[in-house]
């Protein structure tokens, strides 16, 4: 637990620099708009299933099965009470940001920094609390930025392939199903990618913001306190009460509850017709505010958990 803080900075300052590249690459005009976002549809839709499924095909544990249950109870404690909190702070008409509030980046930030901070055997925590966002994000959180509800899917959220390989994955390991070694090989290879494209991707939003804008709006930085500070404590609070829970599995759920605004509040306001801009800025500021609020996020909750 001890080396938890220094692993997660290390981690952050390996990130910033391909960060660094891709905004670069993005000015350069090496990539574009268009580049960006099937970059990022590569990391949602192949890189990130890939990993949930290969962390997934393990011998059955009813300990970590339970511990599965935990993060699953924890996630969806966390969103639904961030709901009503974000109404205390933003008006009807402001969606995207209280999207932003809601919504933490756990799968498309918190996978690279899980596997480096804990190991990619923590990912199956990871991705079993994450699961339940998806199901919150393609429902509640498309409402919140189109303004419409007839948009709420259920068959995105069932057609989703982050699911499917939660599913698929979670039958395996109940029957302590292991991949063929070529399976494996392919799964660990498309795994690999998801990091530098990542934050490629969140380099090439970085490009695309206007940061002057964003860094003098006062919403945008009640968006970051709630979802960097607010909504983390609740976390470490609600955590700190099952001391049964393994330690690095509690930090693995605060790093997935404590997480900068989730790319989608961009993505889904460029689909839905919501602030692409406004998104854009969330997810950009949010994540460079990350560098520092996610390692005192980490450094407080070992404090806790270890009292």
């Amino acid at each position: 637990m001890g080396g938890a803080v220094p692993a997660l900075v290390n981690q952050i300052a390996i990130m910033l620099s391909i960060m660094g590249i891709g905004c670069m690459l993005f000015r350069m005009k090496i990539i574009d708009r268009a580049g960006a976002k099937q970059m990022a549809d590569v990391v949602i839709y192949l890189a990130c299933p890939a990993i949930t499924l290969r962390t997934l095909m393990v011998d059955f544990d009813p300990g970590k099965l339970f511990d599965a249950g935990f993060c699953m109870a924890l996630m969806t404690v966390v969103t639904l009470v961030s709901i009503p909190l974000t109404r205390l702070f933003f008006k009807s008409g402001e969606g995207v940001a209280r999207y932003g509030a809601i919504f933490a980046n756990s799968g498309f930030i918190g996978v690279p920094i899980v596997q480096g901070v804990f190991g990619e055997g923590y990912v199956f925590y990871l991705s079993i609390g994450t699961s339940v966002l998806n199901f919150f994000i393609w429902t509640y959180g498309v409402w919140l930025v189109s303004g419409d509800r007839d948009q709420m899917s259920l068959a995105r959220v069932v057609r989703n392939p982050n699911l499917i390989a939660i599913v698929v994955g979670l039958a395996c390991f109940v029957f302590s199903v292991h991949p063929p070694r070529l399976l494996d090989d392919v799964l660990a290879a498309l795994g690999d990618v998801n990091t530098g494209l990542v934050m490629l991707v969140l380099g090439c939003y970085l490009a695309q913001s206007d940061l002057r804008a964003i860094v003098a709006s006062k919403k945008a930085y009640l968006v970051c306190l709630l979802r960097l500070a607010v909504i983390p404590s609740v976390s470490i609070a609600l955590m700190s009460l099952f001391p049964m829970i393994p330690v690095d599995v509690r930090l693995t759920m605060l790093i997935a509850t404590g997480a900068p605004v989730a790319s989608f509040a961009a993505i889904l306001s460029e689909k839905f017709g919501g602030n692409y801009k406004f998104g854009v800025g969330l997810v950009t500021l949010s994540t460079l505010l990350s560098l520092v609020a996610m390692p005192v996020q980490l450094a407080i909750a070992s404090t806790v958990f270890s009292l």
